[in-house]
């Protein structure tokens, strides 16, 4: 007798699902996940901002406070001042132009001797 009750039991819990319970439990985890990964790519939207946002046409960007803005942002600012120093150094070399005796690399031998006569010290004061 517990044989035949033992039996039915186990082909019972071997009988296949129910298509519906499957359906439904397959519908709602594809819901879960959906619902996730929607609020993830908000998320990153708001962190990163959304693609195409931030086109120099556009010029707009200094009203976000996401990364991208504030990496466009910074690259300007980088460019400008690269800009800048380009301008500072053209004017340097054309006010001030290098004298031919400092572009000579120096002999190892008269590098104090010549460092010396520039500060206008005489050898017999250096020992």
């Amino acid at each position: 007798m517990q044989y035949f009750v033992a039996r039915r039991k186990f082909q019972q819990a071997r009988k296949p699902y129910d298509v519906r319970d499957v359906i439904e439990q397959y519908s709602q985890g594809h819901l879960n996940m959906t619902v996730r990964i929607k609020e993830l790519q908000r998320r990153l939207d708001h962190t990163l901002g959304k693609p195409g946002m931030f086109l120099p046409e556009k010029g707009v960007d200094k009203e976000y406070y996401t990364m991208g803005a504030r990496l466009i942002r910074l690259e300007d600012k980088v460019l400008q001042m690269d800009v800048k120093l380009e301008n500072v150094l053209k004017i340097l070399t054309e006010h001030f132009q290098p004298k031919p005796e400092l572009l000579q690399k120096p002999s190892e031998y008269s590098s104090r001797v010549t460092v010396m006569k520039r500060l206008g010290v005489s050898m017999d004061d250096s020992q």
